[in-house]
Protein backbone atom coordinates (compact mmCIF):
# COMPACT_ATOMS: atom_id res chain seq x y z
CA UNK A 1 0.00 0.00 0.00
CA UNK A 2 1.53 3.38 -1.09
CA UNK A 3 1.54 5.66 1.71
CA UNK A 4 -0.11 9.49 0.36
CA UNK A 5 0.69 12.74 2.26
CA UNK A 6 -2.71 13.94 4.32
CA UNK A 7 -4.34 16.80 2.79
CA UNK A 8 -2.88 18.53 6.09
CA UNK A 9 0.45 18.06 4.45
CA UNK A 10 -0.22 19.18 1.04
CA UNK A 11 -2.19 22.35 2.16
CA UNK A 12 1.20 22.91 4.18
CA UNK A 13 3.70 22.55 0.91
CA UNK A 14 1.26 24.44 -0.98
CA UNK A 15 1.08 27.29 1.78
CA UNK A 16 5.00 27.00 1.71
CA UNK A 17 5.18 27.96 -2.02
CA UNK A 18 2.44 30.46 -1.95
CA UNK A 19 4.79 32.83 0.63
CA UNK A 20 7.48 31.38 -1.55
CA UNK A 21 6.20 33.22 -4.36
CA UNK A 22 4.93 36.06 -2.46
CA UNK A 23 8.55 37.10 -1.26
CA UNK A 24 10.05 36.48 -4.18
CA UNK A 25 7.61 39.02 -6.10
CA UNK A 26 8.22 41.59 -3.23
CA UNK A 27 12.09 41.03 -3.94
CA UNK A 28 11.20 41.51 -7.19
CA UNK A 29 9.24 44.93 -6.76
CA UNK A 30 11.96 46.20 -4.67
CA UNK A 31 14.64 45.86 -6.83
CA UNK A 32 12.23 47.88 -9.85
CA UNK A 33 11.57 50.38 -7.74
CA UNK A 34 15.20 50.72 -6.62
CA UNK A 35 15.95 50.71 -9.86
CA UNK A 36 13.41 53.47 -11.31
CA UNK A 37 14.47 55.62 -7.90
CA UNK A 38 18.39 55.42 -8.70
CA UNK A 39 18.40 55.70 -12.48
CA UNK A 40 15.61 59.00 -11.76
CA UNK A 41 18.19 60.59 -9.64
CA UNK A 42 21.10 60.12 -11.45
CA UNK A 43 19.54 61.56 -14.41
CA UNK A 44 18.89 64.47 -12.81
CA UNK A 45 22.14 65.44 -12.35
CA UNK A 46 23.92 65.93 -15.93
CA UNK A 47 20.51 67.60 -17.07
CA UNK A 48 21.41 70.50 -14.91
CA UNK A 49 25.51 69.98 -15.60
CA UNK A 50 24.60 69.97 -19.59
CA UNK A 51 22.52 72.86 -19.17
CA UNK A 52 25.15 74.75 -17.33
CA UNK A 53 28.00 73.80 -20.09
CA UNK A 54 25.87 74.69 -22.81
CA UNK A 55 25.18 77.84 -21.70
CA UNK A 56 28.28 78.71 -21.54
CA UNK A 57 28.91 77.35 -25.00
CA UNK A 58 26.37 79.89 -26.25
CA UNK A 59 27.89 83.00 -24.34
CA UNK A 60 31.57 81.84 -25.88
CA UNK A 61 29.85 81.69 -29.00
CA UNK A 62 28.00 84.89 -29.31
CA UNK A 63 31.02 86.94 -28.30
CA UNK A 64 32.53 85.09 -31.16
CA UNK A 65 35.07 83.08 -29.32
CA UNK A 66 35.17 79.67 -31.29
CA UNK A 67 37.71 78.15 -29.72
CA UNK A 68 36.37 77.98 -25.89
CA UNK A 69 32.83 77.25 -27.43
CA UNK A 70 34.52 74.15 -29.18
CA UNK A 71 36.01 73.64 -25.64
CA UNK A 72 33.26 73.99 -23.53
CA UNK A 73 30.84 71.68 -25.92
CA UNK A 74 33.76 68.92 -25.82
CA UNK A 75 33.55 69.26 -21.76
CA UNK A 76 29.18 68.55 -22.34
CA UNK A 77 30.10 65.89 -24.39
CA UNK A 78 32.34 63.93 -22.20
CA UNK A 79 29.95 65.47 -19.05
CA UNK A 80 27.14 63.25 -21.24
CA UNK A 81 29.31 60.41 -21.62
CA UNK A 82 30.05 59.96 -17.99
CA UNK A 83 26.83 60.29 -16.82
CA UNK A 84 25.62 57.50 -19.29
CA UNK A 85 28.34 55.10 -18.05
CA UNK A 86 26.96 56.06 -14.44
CA UNK A 87 23.22 54.91 -15.44
CA UNK A 88 24.55 51.47 -16.62
CA UNK A 89 26.56 51.28 -12.84
CA UNK A 90 23.43 51.55 -11.11
CA UNK A 91 21.27 49.48 -13.78
CA UNK A 92 23.94 46.94 -13.16
CA UNK A 93 24.20 47.14 -9.37
CA UNK A 94 20.20 47.13 -8.50
CA UNK A 95 20.12 43.74 -10.49
CA UNK A 96 22.52 42.06 -8.54
CA UNK A 97 23.23 42.28 -4.63
CA UNK A 98 26.34 44.65 -3.62
CA UNK A 99 28.72 41.90 -2.93
CA UNK A 100 28.21 40.01 -6.02
CA UNK A 101 28.77 43.37 -8.36
CA UNK A 102 31.47 42.73 -10.98
CA UNK A 103 33.77 45.85 -10.30
CA UNK A 104 35.62 46.65 -13.47
CA UNK A 105 38.96 47.25 -11.60
CA UNK A 106 41.78 49.09 -13.23
CA UNK A 107 45.01 50.99 -12.08
CA UNK A 108 44.04 54.48 -11.17
CA UNK A 109 45.31 57.74 -9.75
CA UNK A 110 43.19 58.63 -7.28
CA UNK A 111 44.81 62.32 -7.17
CA UNK A 112 43.76 62.92 -10.47
CA UNK A 113 40.92 61.69 -9.90
CA UNK A 114 39.56 63.72 -7.27
CA UNK A 115 40.78 67.04 -9.41
CA UNK A 116 39.12 65.63 -12.31
CA UNK A 117 35.90 65.32 -10.43
CA UNK A 118 36.18 68.95 -8.45
CA UNK A 119 37.18 70.70 -12.44
CA UNK A 120 33.56 68.94 -13.86
CA UNK A 121 31.53 70.08 -11.21
CA UNK A 122 33.36 73.56 -11.14
CA UNK A 123 30.38 75.11 -13.44
CA UNK A 124 27.94 73.41 -10.98
CA UNK A 125 29.38 74.82 -7.79
CA UNK A 126 29.73 78.53 -9.36
CA UNK A 127 26.42 78.53 -9.97
CA UNK A 128 24.89 77.73 -6.53
CA UNK A 129 28.25 80.38 -4.80
CA UNK A 130 30.50 77.77 -3.36
CA UNK A 131 34.33 77.32 -3.36
CA UNK A 132 35.80 73.92 -3.61
CA UNK A 133 39.09 73.15 -2.46
CA UNK A 134 41.08 70.39 -3.32
CA UNK A 135 43.91 68.43 -1.11
CA UNK A 136 45.85 65.71 -2.61
CA UNK A 137 49.11 64.46 -2.36
CA UNK A 138 50.78 64.59 -5.84
CA UNK A 139 50.07 61.24 -6.74
CA UNK A 140 47.98 58.19 -5.36
CA UNK A 141 48.25 54.61 -7.11
CA UNK A 142 45.01 52.62 -6.34
CA UNK A 143 43.41 49.27 -8.12
CA UNK A 144 39.65 50.34 -7.91
CA UNK A 145 36.94 50.87 -9.98
CA UNK A 146 36.95 54.03 -10.98
CA UNK A 147 33.33 55.16 -12.55
CA UNK A 148 31.21 53.54 -9.38
CA UNK A 149 33.98 56.02 -6.99
CA UNK A 150 33.46 59.19 -9.50
CA UNK A 151 29.57 58.30 -8.61
CA UNK A 152 30.54 57.96 -4.68
CA UNK A 153 32.22 61.76 -4.66
CA UNK A 154 29.95 63.42 -7.24
CA UNK A 155 26.86 62.56 -4.94
CA UNK A 156 28.68 63.97 -1.74
CA UNK A 157 29.72 67.07 -3.18
CA UNK A 158 26.30 67.82 -5.53
CA UNK A 159 24.55 66.91 -2.00
CA UNK A 160 27.05 69.74 0.31
CA UNK A 161 25.98 71.99 -3.49
CA UNK A 162 22.34 72.23 -2.97
CA UNK A 163 21.34 71.15 0.58
CA UNK A 164 24.00 72.06 2.97
CA UNK A 165 24.21 75.97 2.49
CA UNK A 166 27.62 76.30 2.74
CA UNK A 167 29.96 78.65 1.53
CA UNK A 168 33.09 76.12 0.97
CA UNK A 169 33.31 72.90 0.68
CA UNK A 170 36.81 70.77 0.87
CA UNK A 171 37.53 67.34 -1.09
CA UNK A 172 40.60 65.74 0.71
CA UNK A 173 42.74 62.63 -0.67
CA UNK A 174 44.84 60.81 1.73
CA UNK A 175 46.90 57.88 1.27
CA UNK A 176 47.01 55.91 3.96
CA UNK A 177 50.06 53.24 5.19
CA UNK A 178 47.60 50.33 5.49
CA UNK A 179 46.59 50.34 2.10
CA UNK A 180 44.26 52.41 1.86
CA UNK A 181 42.59 55.55 0.97
CA UNK A 182 40.44 57.98 3.08
CA UNK A 183 38.45 60.41 1.33
CA UNK A 184 37.00 63.63 3.05
CA UNK A 185 33.95 65.74 1.74
CA UNK A 186 33.12 68.55 4.50
CA UNK A 187 31.59 71.74 4.21
CA UNK A 188 30.90 74.52 6.44
CA UNK A 189 27.08 74.74 6.14
CA UNK A 190 24.03 74.32 8.57
CA UNK A 191 25.32 70.46 9.84
CA UNK A 192 23.08 67.89 10.64
CA UNK A 193 21.69 66.64 14.14
CA UNK A 194 23.23 63.95 15.75
CA UNK A 195 19.82 61.96 16.01
CA UNK A 196 19.68 62.81 11.74
CA UNK A 197 23.11 61.47 10.68
CA UNK A 198 21.98 57.64 10.12
CA UNK A 199 18.84 58.62 8.59
CA UNK A 200 20.41 60.11 6.07
CA UNK A 201 21.81 57.19 4.59
CA UNK A 202 18.56 54.92 4.35
CA UNK A 203 16.47 55.18 1.09
CA UNK A 204 14.31 58.33 1.07
CA UNK A 205 15.89 59.20 4.05
CA UNK A 206 16.11 62.78 5.19
CA UNK A 207 17.22 65.18 7.97
CA UNK A 208 13.96 66.44 9.95
CA UNK A 209 15.57 69.00 11.88
CA UNK A 210 18.39 70.18 9.35
CA UNK A 211 16.40 71.74 7.19
CA UNK A 212 18.74 70.69 4.19
CA UNK A 213 16.65 71.54 1.28
CA UNK A 214 13.83 69.66 -1.18
CA UNK A 215 16.26 66.41 -2.04
CA UNK A 216 14.73 63.20 -2.74
CA UNK A 217 16.29 61.71 -0.34
CA UNK A 218 18.43 59.03 -2.55
CA UNK A 219 21.73 60.93 -2.88
CA UNK A 220 23.53 59.30 0.10
CA UNK A 221 21.72 56.35 -0.08
CA UNK A 222 23.04 55.80 -3.48
CA UNK A 223 26.69 56.17 -2.11
CA UNK A 224 26.05 54.06 1.05
CA UNK A 225 25.21 51.26 -1.82
CA UNK A 226 27.79 52.08 -3.96
CA UNK A 227 30.85 52.23 -0.93
CA UNK A 228 29.90 49.07 -0.33
CA UNK A 229 30.49 47.96 -3.74
CA UNK A 230 33.70 48.94 -3.33
CA UNK A 231 34.53 46.86 -0.10
CA UNK A 232 34.61 50.23 2.01
CA UNK A 233 33.17 52.32 4.66
CA UNK A 234 31.50 55.75 5.40
CA UNK A 235 30.90 57.30 8.10
CA UNK A 236 29.77 61.54 8.59
CA UNK A 237 30.46 63.48 11.60
CA UNK A 238 28.78 66.96 12.24
CA UNK A 239 26.70 69.32 14.30
CA UNK A 240 24.73 71.98 13.80
CA UNK A 241 25.36 75.43 12.56
CA UNK A 242 29.22 73.36 12.66
CA UNK A 243 29.04 71.54 9.34
CA UNK A 244 29.28 68.71 8.40
CA UNK A 245 32.16 66.28 6.99
CA UNK A 246 31.82 62.70 5.12
CA UNK A 247 34.81 60.70 5.56
CA UNK A 248 34.77 57.58 2.78
CA UNK A 249 37.54 54.44 3.68
CA UNK A 250 38.27 52.22 0.87
CA UNK A 251 41.09 49.78 -0.17
CA UNK A 252 43.88 50.54 -2.56
CA UNK A 253 43.96 47.38 -3.85
CA UNK A 254 40.35 46.18 -4.31
CA UNK A 255 39.55 42.51 -4.65
CA UNK A 256 42.76 42.39 -7.45
CA UNK A 257 41.82 39.16 -8.30
CA UNK A 258 38.51 40.38 -10.40
CA UNK A 259 40.94 42.53 -12.32
CA UNK A 260 42.00 39.48 -14.88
Amino acid sequence: MTNQPSAPAVRGTADESLEALAQRLSREVQERDDLLAMAAHELRNPLHALTLQLALARATAESGQPADTAQRIAKAQATLDRYADRVTVLLDLVRVHADAYPLKLQPVDLSALVRSIAEGLAPEAQFRGVAVEVTAPKRCDAVTDALVLEQVLDNLLLNAFKHAACSTVRLELRCLPDDSAELVVADDGRGIAPEDQERIFAKFGVARRSERGTGTGLGLWIVRKLVEVLGGSIAVRSQPQAGCEFTLRIPMSNRSEQAS
